[in-house]
């Protein structure tokens, strides 16, 4: 939900600018356009009318936007078709509808593209700015955050090049923006302060109240309640001074926010009915969907369970019907909560199931479909180096073969000459030659024996890995998790069998607290799968992650990341990632380690792992004798798989050393 919020802040800079102003701006441009007469100028004013009108009136955004564009068309005019069809796309995005958005981006791109490779003036290079910064917003609408952040980075140089300040604010503000949708609050809160120090140079008080709001919602998900009142007071004075600001609703539904954060439940209450004067009219409009939530969180911090569920059911009803994952288990627990504390067991114990139901079915479906995907993967990725590895031992075979059909033809030629002085020597060493050939030969067998025998070795194991690590999440499923869910199941049926007469808090409490353990429970087990944050943010993050889970009372995992992870196949990042985890592990529960360092070096196609710790050490002689159990053998195997090399550096109760390296281009 967070990330609704700065999804729908970040809308409101293509839409949010100043009515009062834009209302005169439109009028001035339609009675441009009945005096007008010349069709490239025609083609200009319905353009800038399309963005006008964006956020105001659609329909007309529409017409005149596509208007345009048939114009742009009929008269070969390339700034025009540049230009209309991204505005057209722009109004796309006002529907969210980000498919058709990206359709138009890309056409007026590319006609951007050509505009300022034959002219590359301010006016042009502003038109190119605006769609490629703009197509990087529609990625975000799907979920490509990632491609939106590279994208809107990729324009500010331009605009800084320009001197366009303007530009160059918004877009520092909408890389803010996304940095806090994927939760990465420092980096958010850090250009938050470049972009507002820019709009107090540059901005008008709508820009300063869009960021201004946009800031609040990231100061909210850091919790930082101080600094969030402070630019919040900033976003009054600018909404002061603009009549019938369209940021007036947002601005006391995140003044809601504030106050139900502070404990200010009466306050936080009025300003959202304030908001909700602002939307009710329009029931489709999304933000009305983020106010009956902030509603129901109110009303349960006071106590009001009903209007808490009134809320609740109006936000999981919401007529969008778009709700992720944890929007449905969330709302299906809060509502059992709701229930219980209003006596209503049976409603409880349903929407309960309801919450058990949707967490196993959904989440171990994407477990199930996550697996059969890698192993797809790996499947294919051990097909196509087997099929290369056998095409190289062909292409040095032939090469070899060709040499020493050339060493041949020269001997030959020279005994011709030389025949009746060097006979003897001749046939001694053409004897010679073909003996060394039969060795050579016998030795290529063998080294071709070795390495099918080693790549067999590595598939087996890998093979017997995937089938253990299912064989454990059965285990960890039905024994575990399965084990929890039954004795909720049974205690919430032995409380509705029962029917107390008084609020059963303690049997509750025991319940909620059985739910908590199991969500903990499952999150590890999807962890331990498959590494979300590594499939969505890469490597560096899931490592991130991780160490920081690893680290407790008793034992400090330290991340030292340097380089990147970028080039680099999914496949083997899993595969660093398991052994990096395999050797904390091992530091943690064998070595007792009590500090850990995790170092992650990466120079070109070189990679260097090392994992450092405290602990109690060993002998290095009993692991080069011994295979040092399951673990190791599973640490070798991974690394050879990336076809890297393992170290041990240890000594009895001197802390151990553990060095992979990897070359890139061989894993």
């Amino acid at each position: 939900m967070r990330a609704l919020v700065f999804v729908f802040i970040l809308l409101l800079s293509f839409t949010g600018s100043a009515q009062t102003g834009r209302e005169e701006r439109i009028d001035s441009l339609e009675n441009a356009l009945k005096l007008v007469g010349q069709d490239t100028t025609r083609v200009n004013i319905l353009s800038e009318l399309a963005r006008s009108y964006g956020g105001i009136d659609s329909l007309k955004a529409f017409e005149k936007g596509f208007a345009a564009i048939a114009l742009a068309k009929r008269i070969k005019y390339l700034r025009g078709m540049a230009d209309a069809n991204i505005n057209v796309a722009g109004c796309y995005l006002d529907y969210f509808d980000a498919e058709s958005a990206k359709e138009y981006f890309t056409i007026g791109n590319n006609f951007a593209d050509k505009l300022i490779a034959k002219d590359s003036s301010a006016s042009n290079m502003k038109i190119w700015l605006r769609g490629k910064y703009n197509i990087g917003v529609a990625y975000g609408y799907e979920g490509n955050v990632e491609k939106e952040i590279e994208l809107i980075a990729e324009t500010i140089p331009y605009a800084q090049k320009m001197g366009d300040k303007m530009f160059v604010a918004n877009a520092n503000t909408s890389l803010a923006i996304k940095y806090g949708t994927i939760m990465l609050y420092k980096r958010a809160y850090e250009m938050f302060l470049i972009s507002q120090k820019q709009y107090e140079e540059v901005g008008t008080p709508e820009d300063m109240l869009y960021h201004s709001l946009a800031f609040t919602s990231a100061l909210s998900s850091m919790d930082s309640l101080k600094r969030m009142k402070s630019v919040l007071d900033i976003a009054k004075v600018n909404l002061d001074l603009i009549p019938n600001s369209f940021y007036k609703g947002s601005y006391y539904a995140e003044l809601g926010l504030y106050y139900g954060k502070s404990g200010e439940y009466k306050k936080a209450i009025d300003a959202l009915n304030k908001s909700y004067e602002f939307y009710e009219e329009n029931t489709s409009s999304f933000y009305l969907k983020l106010l009956y939530q902030r509603y129901a969180s109110t009303y349960n911090k006071m106590g009001d369970f009903k209007k808490a569920k009134e809320y609740t059911l109006k936000y999981i009803n919401f007529s969008d019907n778009k709700h992720s994952f944890s929007d449905k288990t969330g709302s299906y627990f809060s509502l059992a909560k709701y229930e219980a504390a209003l006596n209503n067991y049976q409603s409880a114990y349903n929407y309960l199931k309801d919450y058990v139901i949707a967490v196993d079915s959904i989440r171990v479906g994407e477990l199930g479909n996550d697996m059969q995907l890698l192993e797809v993967q790996y499947k294919t990725a051990t097909k196509e180096k087997e099929i290369l590895a056998l095409k190289n031992e062909k292409s040095e075979a032939a090469l070899a073969l060709q040499v020493k059909k050339s060493q041949t033809y020269l001997l030959g030629a020279t005994a011709s000459i030389l025949a009746l002085l060097l006979f003897l020597g001749f046939y001694a060493y053409n004897d010679k030659l073909r003996r060394a050939r039969k060795k050579e030969r016998e030795q290529e067998k063998e080294v071709a024996l070795l390495k099918q025998k080693q790549e067999n070795e590595v598939f087996s194991a890998m093979i017997e890995g995937q089938e253990k690590e299912r064989k454990r999440l059965a285990i960890d499923l039905h024994d575990g998790l399965g084990g929890r869910l039954s004795g909720i199941s049974m205690n919430l049926s032995k409380l509705d069998k029962d029917e107390p007469k008084e609020y059963p808090k303690t049997q509750l409490k025991k319940v909620m607290k059985d739910l908590d353990d199991s969500l903990t429970e499952l999150r590890s087990i999807a962890r331990n799968m498959m590494p979300e944050t590594l499939v969505k943010f890469g490597l560096k993050a899931a490592l991130k992650d991780y160490c920081s889970s690893m680290t407790g009372n008793d034992t400090k995992v330290t991340l030292q990341f340097y380089g990147t992870e970028k080039g680099i196949g999914l496949n083997e990042q899993v595969t660093m990632y398991r052994v990096i985890q395999e050797l904390i592990n091992n530091a943690i529960k064998h070595a007792h380690a009590s500090d850990v360092l995790v170092q992650y070096m990466r120079d070109g196609n070189k990679v260097d792992i090392t994992v450092e710790d405290n602990g109690v050490g060993f002998n290095k002689e009993n692991i080069v004798t011994k295979d040092g159990g399951m673990g190791l053998s599973n640490l070798r195997t991974r690394v050879a798989y990336l076809k890297g090399d393992l170290e041990f550096h240890s000594e009895e109760n001197e802390g151990t050393t553990v060095n992979v390296q990897i070359n890139v281009d061989a894993a």
